[in-house]
């Protein structure tokens, strides 16, 4: 196996992959080689097993019936492309049609040679394309308004592991050989993308490595392939700059046009590196493969991703804001700049370093908030990372609630174009001022700005208040206003969130934590038997025994009928609707201390 970087990161290429990379051309054709297997890192193998079905199929169904089933089912399997965030038509991205199999299903098939033997490139490229899209479109829905993160935690899990484990198993069986008859390029850049969507970065490199050495190694050459190697590898640092310049121009074939992808990833590494020039090349290069080809979508979103990179990445402020006038204002640019957050909060954090004052900082945000509602893209998620992206700054900045700080705040209520729960939610979570008074101004914003407070509401400020010189009965009250928040919304059960908040205002306070032990205990005897099932019952208990001290005190509700400590507070249970009692938690937690009775003596 060749390696660009040895484990040792003096030494550089070897002349032989060198060699390889020089004639990289933007190939789709086939091979028909095989290339030995590959050791994927077991840490990202999330309990991985391979699964073959196929000896217990055909031990009732003859073959070739099985076979002619297969080829039915094939003929209908759908390709289920996500949507783009910046597509606003429907078009070939509808998701109403369903495959013919499912992801787990084709991925157990695979390693069927019966079922492999009725494939084409076409069917392989469409699996790998619905592990990328359906990844995204999972995380993309998670990150939006529409799911109940306590409901839909498990099953959010089970997506990740489902496609996780899908690409996997699809990455050994390319690397075995098994698919070389049927692999694309294409297939590849889907199969590595989505590979990169779980941040498995050594998978990628590995498999790339042990891809080029072998007989189908141009395939790996392939320039979109290549886009993603040099991202990777130089983000991990296995690259240095010198080197992704050095890939990057051997594989670059004079008279041929460079794929769009690799344009758009070298023209992003360099602006990182401050080589505004190469940057600009990269522009110009995608710019006239443009003019070749107005439609070419691949070619549009390259040119917006590098424009968006000179805007986050350029630590030459000058230069950034000129690309951020213009992304606003796109009169006669071919393509639409979509500002992702991450890319807004560098900017902002580049702007900051590079001297601008608060004022102009506020404006930037606003300006930022602003487009993403005038463009229809104000995700939650969007807007808690830009907001988070200006109060970190903000905070950095003004540590204590000076004159001038709260100043600055004022005004970020009067610029902030949409007041809602996601802006007020980040502002009291990242507020790091332990000023009673301001603290509860901003958390009567809720009611000023007519914005009612959410189950999530609820948690952050009881939070936060472990910060804050509150008395016990203020800390019993906002643990009430959470209990009436939940009965309201029909849950029957306290979620272990409210538990983590509730210990976080008050025996991980760290300036509040003696005299709030009480309030905890008394809250935690009085509502203990309202977690959510056995086993939430048991993890919960479980979670203390890292902490000693607090562990002792915890599992004397398990151990004692009616433990008493000092500092206790009365604590009424009220009449709910929906929340009530599911288990019996001095019965089941007796497994965790009666496993190590010596944590408690």
């Amino acid at each position: 196996m060749f390696r660009l970087i040895a484990s040792n990161a003096q030494q550089g290429f070897k002349p032989s992959l060198l060699s390889k990379v020089k004639h990289a051309k933007n190939t789709t054709k086939f091979g028909t080689a095989t290339s030995q297997p590959i050791s994927f890192d077991s840490n990202n193998m999330i309990n991985y097993q391979i699964r073959n079905n196929s000896s217990a199929a055909t031990a009732t169904v003859p073959a070739s019936k099985i076979i002619d089933q297969y080829q039915e089912k094939l003929r209908h399997y759908k390709l289920n492309a996500h949507k783009p965030i910046h597509i606003k038509s429907r078009g070939r991205y509808s998701q109403d049609e369903v495959s013919s199999y499912s992801i787990d299903e084709f991925s157990q098939l695979l390693h069927d040679a019966d079922f492999r033997a009725q494939l084409t490139e076409d069917h392989l490229f469409k699996f790998a394309s619905n592990i990328y899209s359906s990844t995204i479109n999972s995380r993309r829905s998670r990150l939006g308004k529409a799911r109940n993160r306590d409901n839909d935690q498990a099953a959010a899990f089970n997506e990740d592991v489902s496609y996780q484990t899908a690409v996997l198993s699809l990455a050994e069986l390319i690397a075995s050989g098994e698919l070389n008859s049927i692999l694309s390029s294409r297939t590849l850049f889907k199969v590595f993308g989505t590979l990169l969507q779980f941040k498995l970065s050594n998978d990628i490199l590995s498999l790339w490595e042990s891809g080029i050495s072998g007989e189908v190694g141009s395939l790996y050459l392939a320039h979109d392939v290549l886009s993603i190697v040099i991202q990777v590898g130089y983000e991990s640092k296995r690259f240095s700059y010198e080197e992704i310049k050095q890939i990057y121009d051997s594989s670059v074939v004079e008279g041929e046009p460079v794929h769009p992808f690799l344009s758009d990833r070298i023209g992003q590494v360099a602006i990182s590196e401050g080589d505004h020039a190469r940057g600009l090349d990269a522009l110009e290069s995608l710019m006239t493969l443009y003019e070749s080809d107005p439609k070419e979508r691949a070619v549009l979103g390259g040119l917006a991703q590098l424009h968006l990179s000179f805007i986050g990445q350029c630590k030459d402020i000058a230069i950034a804001k000129r690309f951020f006038e213009k992304a606003l204002n796109p009169g006669g640019l071919p393509y639409v700049v979509v500002l992702k957050s991450p890319y807004m909060v560098s900017f902002l954090q580049n702007c900051s370093d590079g001297g601008d004052s608060m004022e102009t900082l506020i404006e930037l945000w606003k300006r930022i908030s602003t487009q993403y509602i005038r463009d229809n893209h104000d995700l939650s998620s969007k807007s808690a990372t830009i907001n988070t992206g200006l109060f970190k700054i903000f905070f950095d900045k003004y540590p204590e609630p000076t004159e001038e700080a709260v100043k600055m705040l004022s005004l970020i209520f009067e610029k902030c174009p949409k007041i809602d729960e996601v802006f007020l939610n980040t502002m009291v979570s990242i507020m790091s001022w332990n000023d009673k008074d301001l603290f509860q101004k901003i958390v009567n914003a809720y009611e000023k700005y007519n914005v009612e407070k959410s189950i999530i509401s609820h948690r952050i400020i009881l939070k936060q208040a472990g910060l804050i010189e509150f008395s016990n009965s203020d800390i019993l009250n906002l643990w009430n206003e959470l209990l009436h928040k939940l009965d309201e919304e029909n849950y029957t059960y306290i979620a272990n969130a409210d538990w983590a908040s509730l210990r976080a205002a008050t025996l991980f306070s760290e300036k509040y934590k003696d005299q709030r032990t009480g309030v905890y205990f008394s809250i935690l005897k009085k509502y203990k038997d309202y977690m959510q099932h056995n086993y939430a019952a048991v993890k919960f208990l479980r979670n203390w025994v890292r902490n000693a001290d607090a562990y002792k005190l915890i599992s004397r509700i398990t151990v004692e009928e009616d433990p008493v400590i000092e500092d206790e507070i009365k604590v009424t249970v009220p009449a709910f609707k929906n929340l009530k009692k599911n288990v019996n938690y001095r019965a089941v937690t007796k497994e965790v201390t009666n496993a190590a009775p010596r944590l408690i003596e």
